[in-house]
């Protein structure tokens, strides 16, 4: 496939508006099941040019499918729900899947591999929150991300210097079967952020892309991102856009600024775009898009601050978090007889973000740029919106206290139950345990919470903007690249 030189000619910015204002509104996001019952249906109803398969199977025993549309050389591959909090990009696979069917023009030449959600367990303990009311709350009540070793996205199998990975999921062989048999040219893993401004990763430098990548989210009253890279690896390719970051540079960055063998800091595998290059070249997009944004996130005025001192700022603040999550998680875990998928992605963010720690402490104190004036984004950034995203954590926390507590209503009152340092409690003993620890849990969180909500000015942003936005991002990437014969 080869890169044009210059910004997409073609159908120009009046046809990209054109189609992304076919989106329509959505007022919520779908569950699994709507998501699922929409890809028979679509298929079922168009078989002249849309064809229903199951890649393969959840760890719980969901079919994964994916619909194909088109037949056309050019291969562009759509992955929804990488991660399960991350619905935004399942309603750009339900837009396409009915609009492809009826649009000539974006089928001719291409095959589509759409896949709704690749992780339906994961997706369905986010449900809660799927309606709304969308507050931050209320997301946070029914936040659900897994750990490292059970996300979609980053466990693919990797061999590097000490690192190996090789025991992927259920849902990620489905989807490794779904590129081996795709080759995809493009590939299209849609995430999205909680809160914060708009930023893109890109596997090649597109600039002929940028242009557009800016003017269709600010055009609909987002920011681009400002603030530091969400990973420390991440490097820039122009503002708001970096180049995908891969396991090898996080192993890189540990092997830096870490302590000791840095495979012991690596958390899960490799990621999807890593495994698709094993069939050819493909070009790999993700739009980070956010729920929720504040007019601090674009605030490029400076604060008085060091980057240094708002980053180290930062990270005492998730120490707090972290370290109360850990206290009660040593306080707790021997009453935690309910093997939970929050109480597993909860020790394991809690252990790593302890280890990232110190780590991130060196990195702020010895890359270069540090001693630059902090913008309010970037201290927005550091102060706020970095340790929100512990403080799902933390809710998630909350969620595995309540269903150990449901769990323990179930046993007869008397029946044993493992307690802290090797004693023996009975059901009551052990309900009070956990009702103390989740109260003081809970006071922490109404507090935390009230912080990001006084100091980050919040609005909600409507799922058609940041459906076009995605829907946006691609069409941009096509306009930037023309087809030159398969890949692979």
């Amino acid at each position: 496939m080869a890169h044009r030189s210059s910004s997409a000619g073609g159908t120009g910015q009046g046809r990209l508006e054109a189609l992304l204002a076919r989106v329509p509104d959505y007022p919520f996001f779908l569950t699994v099941d709507e998501l699922f019952a929409a890809a028979r249906g679509v298929a079922a109803a168009h078989p002249e040019v849309a064809a229903y398969s199951e890649v393969g199977t959840s760890t719980d025993g969901t079919p994964i499918p994916m619909v194909t549309i088109g037949d056309g050389p050019q291969r562009i591959m759509l992955v929804a729900c990488p991660h399960p909090n991350e619905p935004i990009g399942a309603m750009l696979v339900r837009f396409l899947m009915d609009e492809l069917v009826v649009n000539g023009e974006l089928r001719a030449g291409r095959t589509w591999y759409l896949l709704p959600c690749v992780d339906p367990d994961g997706v369905r303990l986010n449900e809660g929150w799927f309606r709304g009311p969308f507050t931050l709350r209320h997301y946070a009540r029914h936040f659900y991300r897994p750990r490292f070793e059970e996300q979609v996205e980053w466990t693919f199998p990797v061999r590097y210097k000490t690192f190996v990975f090789d025991h992927p999921l259920p849902e990620t062989r489905a989807l490794m079967a779904a590129i081996e048999q795709a080759r995809p040219h493009i590939l299209y893993s849609l995430h999205n952020a909680g809160f914060g401004g708009v930023f893109y990763y890109l596997s090649h430098d597109l600039q002929a892309a940028y242009p557009e990548l800016h003017r269709i989210p600010t055009d609909r009253g987002l920011a681009l991102f400002q603030g530091e890279p969400e990973v420390p690896w991440a490097r820039p390719l122009h503002p708001a856009v970096y180049a995908i970051p891969k396991s090898t540079d996080a192993y890189d960055y540990f092997e830096q600024f870490g302590v000791g063998d840095p495979a012991a800091q690596m958390m899960g595998g490799a990621s999807s775009f890593e495994y698709a290059e094993r069939f050819g070249s493909p070009i790999s997009l993700v739009t980070e898009v956010p729920y929720y944004q504040s007019p601090k996130i674009a605030d490029t005025t400076p604060t008085g601050r060091t980057r240094r001192e708002v980053v180290l700022a930062g990270l005492e603040r998730v120490r707090e978090v972290v370290g109360l999550l850990d206290r009660l998680l040593a306080q707790t875990l021997p009453v935690m007889t309910e093997d939970s998928r929050l109480l597993r992605a909860v020790a394991a963010f809690t252990a790593s973000q302890l280890k990232m720690l110190e780590s991130q402490a060196r990195w702020a104190a010895q890359a270069e740029g540090m001693d630059q004036p902090a913008t309010v984004a970037q201290e927005a950034d550091a102060l706020y919106l970095g340790p929100f995203y512990r403080v799902l954590v933390a809710s998630m926390l909350h969620r595995a206290f309540e269903h150990q507590l449901a769990h323990l209503e179930r046993l007869p009152a008397g029946a044993p139950l493992p307690g802290p340092d090797g004693a023996t409690l009975d059901r009551a003993q052990a309900e009070a345990l956990i009702r103390q620890a989740d109260g003081e849990l809970e006071r922490h969180l109404d507090r935390w919470l009230t912080e990001v909500e006084t100091h980050l000015p919040y609005t909600v942003i409507p799922i058609r903007n940041l459906v076009q936005v995605q829907y946006g991002a691609l069409l941009a990437v096509l306009e930037a690249v023309e087809p030159a014969g398969a890949t692979g």
